[in-house]
């Protein structure tokens, strides 16, 4: 048995360990990441995994049915683009989180732990799991899971439960959640000083593989519109930043702001979301193409003992499986943005 938490390493990572010579892995969490772009390329696409079963919640009238269609469709979009087999079941009552590795049809090694399958909960919260190598332990919890969950969702069903919450969402919005003025962490003494910004980073790519971003084109000096696919980008709110780069030349062509909620302003375009962005450096901008700021540049020119993206990643090579925004790690962002400022 082994000991797991997220201060002396990452669950992130200890997954990645996990499926090294498995075929298979289960995924059991009420809770998940809604973009799984950066687990597929940075654990699952290294390893020998073929087959991905997922055990989580779909409980009626919950707000975290918003969140559970963006992730059902970016893991299934995932699992298709690569290959990958996979199967969908509900468990309403499921509060355990659970990660198995298998091979050839028998567990090899598994994490049983706090960490939801969420961002936070694979890097950033404070958690603490074990990893067993029980086989038959292992097999027994799967047979248990197997006995409380449902039926495998087809793709007509699992299909039909995003288009259900996407109407919704189009009818009637997402319901805010209610806030209070309330603060008691100033009675507090922490040990570890808390961040207070509660900024998000993203690397977003401007463009299309059949249409890139020209070295005659620009951004807006001030405000420009930025697209997004056919999920709602739920993660990006008002005053997180987006670092934006051409597709094709791969080069930086600024940093923006992001000044609304999301909307659809396009049903049938092939990105239909649209939020609007404030420049911050358009100086920046208006001379990209003389820069040799490239997303390889950016990522070379950074500690490799750091995280690249906030779940944990060392790389972004989601980008090239069509992945509209990765979050970034606040180091990197921060590194990004210096390259940016530094270079006007």
């Amino acid at each position: 048995m082994k000991i797991l938490n997220n201060i002396d390493s990452s669950h992130f990572n200890d997954i990645k360990n996990l499926v090294k010579d498995a075929d298979e892995l289960h995924i059991i969490s009420p809770f998940l990441m809604e973009s799984f772009d950066v687990f597929f390329d940075e654990i699952i696409a290294p390893s020998g995994v073929k087959r991905i079963v997922l055990i989580t919640t779909l409980r009626d009238n919950d707000p975290d049915l918003f969140k559970k269609a963006n992730s059902l469709y970016s893991f299934s979009v995932n699992c298709l683009t690569r290959s990958i087999a996979y199967r969908v079941h509900v468990d309403n009552k499921l509060h355990g989180k659970i990660y198995i590795a298998s091979k050839d049809g028998s567990p090899i090694r598994g994490i049983i732990t706090s960490a939801n399958f969420t961002d936070r909960g694979l890097s950033h919260n404070h958690e603490w799991g074990v990893q067993i190598d029980d086989s038959a332990a292992l097999k027994q919890i799967i047979a248990d899971i197997s006995k409380v969950s449902s039926h495998a969702l087809t793709n007509e069903e699992l299909h039909n439960i995003i288009v259900k919450i996407d109407s919704y969402t189009k009818n009637s919005g997402e319901p805010v959640a209610p806030k209070i003025n309330l603060e008691v962490n100033s009675y507090i003494k922490h040990k570890v000083i808390e961040t207070k910004s509660d900024v998000r980073y993203f690397i977003k790519p401007v463009g299309f593989s059949d249409e890139p971003f020209e070295p005659s084109r620009k951004l807006s000096s001030d405000i420009e519109a930025m697209h997004f696919s056919k999920r709602r980008p739920n993660s990006v709110r008002v005053g997180d930043i987006l670092i934006c780069y051409g597709v094709g030349s791969t080069k930086l062509l600024g940093y923006f702001e992001v000044i609304s909620e999301p909307y659809i302003w396009n049903e049938n375009y092939r990105w239909p979301w649209e939020v609007k962005a404030r420049n911050l450096c358009p100086k920046y901008s208006q001379a990209w193409y003389k820069f040799e700021n490239t997303i390889s540049s950016i990522q070379a020119s950074f500690d490799s003992k750091l995280p690249i993206t906030y779940v944990g990643g060392r790389t972004l090579g989601a980008l090239q499986f069509g992945a509209d925004k990765i979050r970034l790690s606040e180091e990197f962002a921060q590194h990004v943005i210096s390259i940016i400022e530094g270079s006007v």
